[in-house]
C-alpha cells in the first residue's frame, strides 16, 4: 500500500511520523548541546565551524558552557523542552555526555526530551546501556562503516533508534540500500538532511563539482532532488520506516526562526522593543566607535548623565559592561539624543543611534541605525 509524503514547513517532506526529537525543533523548543568537536570520523561535507571542529569545546546553542548553569540558563531562555546532543561525536567525550543526560533529566525532569547524533555505528553495548540508563530518549546513527552492529544491539535494548545523513546529490540508490536495511532491523525512521556549504566544507565540495542553489543560499543544488527521489520510492517500497527531508529553508526560516522567537520572548527587557517582521530585538545605544572601547569611568559618568539630567528611569536603560555600552530605550534615546550632544558636550565621536539585534547569547547585530 502505498504511504502518503507529507509536504511538512519549510518545504521537508515526510513520509510517516515525525521523530519526537524533530517535532520538538519544529516548535524551537529543543536546545542543541554541542558537547564536543572531537569526532572518529572525517566526513568531507563536514559543515562545523574552525572554532568548533576538532576542539573539545561545549556550546549550548551559541553560548559557550562555563558550568552546568550556563546550560540550564539556555534552556529556561527557550523555554526548552528538550536537548539535542550533537558534535563532533559526543561518544568522543561519553562521560560528559552521560552526566549532562542525566543532570537535564534531574533538573527538567522525564519528560525533557533528549535525543543524541552519533557516527559510531559499532557502538558497543556497554556503551549504549549507558546512554539509556542516563535516561536517553532517542539515539541517531550517521553510519560511517558497514558494521551496523551497535545499531542493531540499541534496537534490542528497546531504545528508539534512527538513521541520520546527508542527501548527498546523485546518490539517491545508496540512500535507498540504507533505508531497506534500516527498515529490516527495525530502524524507527531515517532522516535525509539537505546538503549545506559552509566556511569550512565549501572548497570540498566545489573541488567535487558540486553547487550552490542559488548565490544567496548555502544548500547544495541536486541534494533536495535527490532526497525526493528517495522519498517518493519509499513511499511505495517501505512500509514501516519514516523517512524525513529536513531542508535548510526549514532550519533557517522555521526550526531557528521559532527558537529565537521563544528566547527573545523570555529574555526582553522592559526598554526593548520586538521587531514586527523578525525574531529581533530593538533598542537604543551608546557606545564607543567601531574600533574603540569606552572605558568604565565614561560609562558611568554617561549612565549618570542620563539619570540625573534627562530623568531617565533605571528600568528603561542599562550599563553593559561586556560590550560596555549604554543601552537605553530606543523612544527615549530618540528625543533626547540631540540634546546629549549638544547640551552636555559629550564626545562627538559616540555612537548613538538604534540597533537590530538576534536575541541570542552574543547578542548578534544585523543593524544599526545613527541618530
Amino acid at each position: 500500500m502505498k504511504r502518503k509524503i507529507q509536504q511538512l514547513e519549510g518545504d521537508s517532506f515526510l513520509v510517516g511520523e515525525l521523530p519526537k526529537g524533530c517535532s520538538l525543533c519544529a516548535k524551537g523548543s529543543k536546545m542543541v548541546l554541542f558537547v564536543t568537536g572531537l569526532c572518529d570520523s572525517s566526513c568531507y561535507y563536514c559543515p562545523l565551524s574552525q572554532e568548533k571542529a576538532g576542539a573539545d569545546v561545549v556550546f549550548a546553542d551559541e553560548m559557550p558552557v562555563i558550568s552546568d548553569e550556563d546550560i540550564l540558563f539556555e534552556v529556561n531562555a527557550i523555554g526548552g523542552e528538550g536537548a539535542g546532543i550533537s558534535g563532533g561525536d559526543p561518544l568522543c567525550t561519553l562521560d560528559r555526555t552521560l552526566r549532562y543526560i542525566t543532570f537535564l533529566k534531574k533538573i527538567r525532569g522525564q519528560k525533557f526530551h533528549i535525543h543524541l547524533y552519533t557516527s559510531q555505528s559499532d557502538a558497543d553495548e556497554n556503551t549504549l546501556r549507558k546512554l539509556k540508563d542516563a535516561g536517553l530518549d532517542e539515539i541517531r546513527f550517521h553510519p560511517q562503516l558497514s558494521d551496523w552492529s551497535g545499531i542493531e544491539t540499541a534496537i534490542q535494548l528497546g531504545m528508539t533508534v534512527g538513521i541520520e545523513v546527508p542527501a548527498l546529490p546523485n546518490k539517491s540508490e545508496e540512500l535507498k540500500k540504507t533505508a531497506m536495511r534500516a527498515e529490516k532491523i527495525g530502524v524507527s525512521f531515517m532522516n535525509m538532511n539537505e546538503l549545506e556549504s559552509s566556511e569550512t566544507n565549501f572548497e570540498k565540495l566545489v573541488s567535487m563539482g558540486m553547487r550552490l542553489t542559488s548565490l544567496d543560499a548555502a544548500s547544495i543544488e541536486g541534494s533536495e532532488s535527490t532526497a525526493q527521489e528517495v522519498l517518493a520510492w519509499a513511499s511505495e517500497n517501505l512500509e514501516a520506516l519514516s523517512v524525513h527531508f529536513c531542508s535548510a529553508r526549514f532550519k533557517d526560516a522555521v526550526q531557528m526562526r521559532k527558537r529565537l522567537e521563544r528566547r527573545r520572548d523570555n529574555v526582553i527587557r522592559e526598554f526593548e522593543e520586538k521587531d514586527v517582521l523578525e525574531p529581533l530585538m530593538i533598542l537604543g545605544i551608546i557606545r564607543a566607535p567601531h574600533g574603540q572601547v569606552l572605558n568604565i569611568e565614561h560609562l558611568e559618568s554617561l549612565a549618570k548623565i542620563l539619570k540625573e539630567n534627562f530623568d531617565v528611569p533605571s528600568n528603561l536603560m542599562n550599563l553593559d559592561k561586556t560590550r560596555m555600552r549604554i543601552e537605553i530605550a530606543a523612544w527615549i534615546l530618540e528625543e533626547i539624543h540631540a540634546d546629549i550632544r549638544q547640551d552636555f558636550g559629550l564626545d562627538q565621536e559616540l555612537e548613538i543611534g538604534t540597533i537590530f539585534e538576534y536575541p541570542t547569547w552574543d547578542r548578534l547585530q544585523i543593524l544599526f541605525d545613527p541618530l
